[in-house]
């Protein structure tokens, strides 16, 4: 499927980006489209069913400030839990910024940071209870920055719905 032209500008907050929220339903946001449908699917290995997730079918920059001059996103995916609701928001950058993780701090506050794999985790947990991760790779300039969204206390959220590009 090819993407809309269209240049969607979205703003970080604690439930996600815009109007992509943890809790809301896709069919609530007319560019989410089923996974299956997306032209780079075998690009990616998805858990636990490409059933349960979609695409945003669109050119994507996040800010984190009006005045911010915005992150281009290559990927923006969602998964949905049984009951239909986005549980996990996944946002892979279009390429390494790193001053992210101290400018994602300034909304979210001082991270937990830990190695993971190739690369470092910064993670943020709200007030609201949603936890925000950002991974960077450390050496590797093919892997790309990777933020997600999921509720803090949805374990089923972080050990089940997974999804990574194939190397």
């Amino acid at each position: 499927m090819k993407a809309s032209s269209q240049q969607h500008n979205f703003r970080f907050h604690n439930l996600g980006i815009g109007d992509i929220q943890l809790g809301r339903k896709p069919e609530q946001i007319p560019a989410l489209v089923p996974f299956q449908r997306y032209s780079r699917k075998n690009s990616f290995i998805v858990s636990p069913n490409p059933s349960l997730y979609q695409f945003f079918n669109g050119d994507v920059k996040v800010m984190i400030e009006n005045d911010d001059p915005g992150l281009a996103l290559q990927h923006l995916f969602t998964s949905i839990n049984e009951y239909g609701f986005i549980n996990r928001i996944f946002l892979y950058t279009r390429k390494t910024n790193e001053r992210l993780a101290g400018r994602l701090s300034q909304l979210y506050g001082e991270p937990k940071m830990r190695k993971a794999g190739h690369g470092t985790q910064n993670v943020w947990v709200t007030e609201s209870e949603t936890e925000i991760t950002l991974f960077s790779p450390l050496f590797d300039p093919d892997i790309n920055q990777v933020i997600s969204f999921r509720f803090f206390h949805d374990l089923p959220a972080l050990k089940e719905y997974i999804i990574e590009g194939r190397t």
